[in-house]
């Protein structure tokens, strides 16, 4: 081989591998689950997490394709959260709920980590990014055990709020069953470490953000079992903090049964509903 040919050979395969590893668009299709079976993903993050970010945008990617089927539920908790070790922005996006989670769905191997269910899946709860949209794929097509819908009433002059959750058992239930409420924030405006932008992005827009609970950090028990078709009603109430946006603001409600025989948590149906609306 002369070195024209040489030289035509090598130009060749640079092309092909500059045309092989170029990035993809990703093209996200909305996708109609067969049942009303609404998941649960609870995420961990921090804003001193530079892989974070991409645990973010991986999320609103899944928003785009499971719609109102899929609740989202971010957890500033554990080391990349503290700002002791991360003196980031303004704001501590800590709560106490949270790091009391970050233990009770533990151990946590790496950030962004996020539970599915509160399932564990070949016996890990927490589950890197790239494995949310399959197993998440998984429970969704399942027909939920229980059914429910959120009431509230919020005072905006002195920030209480109410939450009713009325619903009916599906299936015949037994067990620790639990109702877990949470209160989330959207689109709070605080520094964060990315590394795909090179570093600290100071107005970045935190989302789904845990900001309390009106009930425990890990639920709190109505029953023990659910015959088929039997309702039930459970009020609850809590307050928002002044520097809280309550137009930001979505109410979490989801049931979980606890299988005391084999330490499993399992989240049999979610909800969501925005505050102000």
């Amino acid at each position: 081989m002369n070195d024209k040919m040489r030289i035509a050979g090598y130009l060749l395969l640079c092309l092909f591998i500059f045309v092989g590893c170029k990035e993809e668009r990703r093209v996200i299709t909305p996708i109609v689950p067969g049942g009303d079976r609404i998941i649960l993903l609870e995420e961990f993050t921090g804003k001193g997490c530079s892989n974070c970010p991409k645990g973010s945008r991986e999320i609103e990617n899944l928003l785009s394709l499971y719609g109102e089927n899929l609740v989202v539920v971010s957890i500033h908790a554990g080391f990349f959260a503290n700002p002791t070790f991360f003196d980031i922005g303004t704001y501590d996006l800590r709560t106490d709920e949270g790091e009391a989670l970050f233990d009770y769905l533990g151990p946590n191997s790496g950030y962004p980590a996020g539970v599915v269910n509160r399932i564990s899946f070949n016996g890990e709860l927490q589950l890197t990014a790239s494995a949310w949209a399959g197993f998440i794929g998984n429970e969704i097509e399942k027909q939920p055990d229980v059914e429910f819908q959120i009431e509230k009433n919020f005072d905006s002059a002195n920030g209480q709020v109410d939450a009713k959750i009325k619903g009916r058992a599906k299936n015949a239930i037994s067990g620790d069953i639990r109702i877990s409420i949470m209160l989330i924030e959207n689109d709070i405006v605080d520094a964060q470490d990315d590394v795909d932008a090179g570093g600290i992005i100071e107005d970045y827009k935190h989302k789904h953000v845990l900001r309390g609970m009106l009930t425990k950090f890990d639920g709190e028990t109505f029953t023990d079992q659910l015959s088929v078709g039997e309702s039930f009603e459970l009020s609850f109430s809590g307050m928002i903090l002044p520097e809280w946006n309550s137009s930001n603001m979505d109410i979490v409600a989801f049931i979980s049964n606890l299988i005391s025989e084999d330490g499993s948590f399992t989240v049999l149906q979610a909800g969501q509903l925005h505050l102000t609306d």
